[in-house]
């Protein structure tokens, strides 16, 4: 089992570098669960689970801002690392993805740990953009939202970060390792802006 203290204070230490300018912690929140503090923050709406909740998010870069959190109830732990995009002054940042390792301590778990969720929306915001640029050819509402239902919601796929399906195993890494979670994290926060910056 982690020592989850000593994970967060390894965090806090090693991963300071990656946010530059912006001053980053992971901080306590409520029973055995860190959120991301720091400096300058703002408000986003973080959807996850088919839920949607006000947090906190850091500035990480040009118009980037970022959500983590980590929860620790023995003998489960979930780590939850989220990207937005907006200005300081938006009042509603988008949520391009989400990355998450969760243990469940399930060796029968279905979907693959580490993995990927996709939350922005691309498919249904170009669908709508077609269709109010053809509003003029008479098409209605219903013709849209019939689009719609066509067009398969990625958001609640798992996609596998690291699954080890080259040597014939799984795709499930339990989270039992200090080092190696600390070397996950910054592995994709590294890999994470060096993305961003790549599409930018």
């Amino acid at each position: 089992m982690i020592d989850f203290e000593e994970l967060i204070k390894s965090i806090n230490k090693n991963c300071k570098n990656i946010f530059g300018s912006s001053d980053f912690y992971l901080q306590l929140s409520k029973a055995r669960t860190f959120r991301i503090s720091g400096s300058p923050m703002s408000i986003a709406v973080n959807r996850h689970n088919n839920d949607a909740a006000s947090v906190n998010v850091l500035h990480w870069f040009d118009d980037f801002w970022i959500f983590i959190e980590i929860k620790s109830f023995p003998p489960n732990t979930h780590i939850s690392i989220s990207i937005f995009q907006g200005k300081a002054t938006d009042e509603v940042k988008g949520q391009l993805l989400r990355a998450e390792w969760d243990d469940f301590n399930n060796p029968e778990e279905e979907h693959p740990q580490p993995h990927w969720h996709i939350t922005t929306d691309f498919a249904i915001e170009e669908t709508f953009r077609e269709f109010s640029e053809d509003l003029d050819d008479g098409q209605s509402f219903e013709t849209f939202e019939a689009a719609k239902t066509e067009i398969i919601n990625v958001k609640n796929m798992h996609f596998a970060m690291v699954g080890n399906w080259q040597d014939s195993k799984g795709h499930v890494h339990p989270i039992n390792d200090e080092e190696k979670i600390l070397k996950w994290f910054q592995g994709v926060l590294l890999h994470l802006r060096t993305q961003l910056q790549y599409v930018k």
